[in-house]
């Protein structure tokens, strides 16, 4: 099992014991008691996530972070920073850094459980995909950034709204759809778009041999010319509107944890949770797809958990 590197930055040595007592069992732990210890540490070692503070002599946390995002390598590093006292003003400084969450330093005494979930939400939505255009870089991190602070709210629904919201606007699509395994049949959970089939509430998925594609191979899929593909949702309703491109794919019952000791890939074992489904006129490259994939596979996890509790 992979075990990601945290580095933990703060000039209080009781912050070091605490984040060692809570996170040291999932995650490789590396400590530095200022800035210049951290630069030293980034230097010579692969870390997958900083948790900052703000407060410290020399180099203080947000300035840390605005050297960071100078750094073509390190400022890939996602951030979160502790603080005893925030304000507005620094927190959305650190947020137009980059930084997605603040920690309350009295969490880790008062309600060590949040502290585990933002460290792994945070990993989890740390999406890397090569050779993207500025516009959906910049459109997942919106996403990734509304999704997270309406996930710390425990909202299923709203966690899942967001989401497609999201979604749905980074591709430009007609509609998004997000349909949940309950018993045998694939229900409707969410849909969004200007462009939706009409009660598609009613409308039972769980045979269209698309579906079956997904359950039998455990992938998603993306359509350029759903007229003639054997693959493709809707596609009565689909031809009659022109919408020829679609990305379907699967999520399973996984939750962060699990996925971040599986290295980001989904267990065998993992049983079908739901299916996401973004259907446009617009077609769709490799990029956009292998993009949605991802997003879906490792924010989906959340979702997991949200669902469950």
């Amino acid at each position: 099992m992979r075990k990601y590197k945290v580095l933990v930055i703060d000039d209080d040595e009781p912050i070091h014991f605490m984040t060692k007592s809570l996170l040291g069992t999932e995650f490789d732990l590396e400590h530095a008691k200022n800035a210049q210890e951290a630069i030293n540490i980034l230097s010579n070692t692969k870390v997958n996530l900083i948790l900052s503070d703000i407060h410290m002599p020399g180099l203080t946390g947000l300035e840390l972070l605005e050297s960071l995002r100078t750094d073509f390598e390190k400022k890939k590093i996602p951030v979160l920073i502790m603080t005893n006292l925030p304000t507005v003003e620094k927190e959305r400084k650190a947020l137009d850094l980059g930084a997605a969450d603040f920690i309350k330093k009295e969490l880790f005494t008062k309600d060590k459980v949040s502290i585990l979930e933002r460290v792994r939400m945070k990993l989890i939505s740390n999406i890397q995909v090569p050779d993207l255009e500025e516009e959906l870089v910049n459109g997942k991190q919106s996403l990734v950034m509304e999704l997270m602070e309406t996930a710390l709210t425990g909202d299923f629904d709203e966690t899942v709204h967001v989401l497609l919201t999201e979604l749905n606007a980074i591709t430009k699509a007609n509609f998004t759809s997000f349909w949940i395994t309950k018993g045998d049949k694939l229900s409707l959970e969410k849909v969004v778009g200007d462009t939706v089939p009409d009660n598609i509430e009613s409308i039972d998925i769980s045979t269209e041999p698309s579906i079956t594609h997904i359950k039998e191979t455990r992938m998603g899929y993306f359509v350029n010319h759903i007229y003639k593909s054997e693959l493709g949702l809707f596609q009565e309703f689909s031809s009659k509107n022109k919408l020829s491109a679609e990305i379907s794919v699967p999520l399973f019952s996984v939750n962060e944890k699990t996925l971040l000791g599986n290295n980001m890939e989904v267990p065998a074992d993992a049983s079908l949770f739901g299916v996401l489904s973004i259907k446009r006129s617009v077609l769709f490259s490799d990029t956009e797809y292998n993009l949605v994939y991802r997003l879906f596979t490792q924010l989906g996890s959340i979702l997991w958990r949200l669902y469950r509790n």
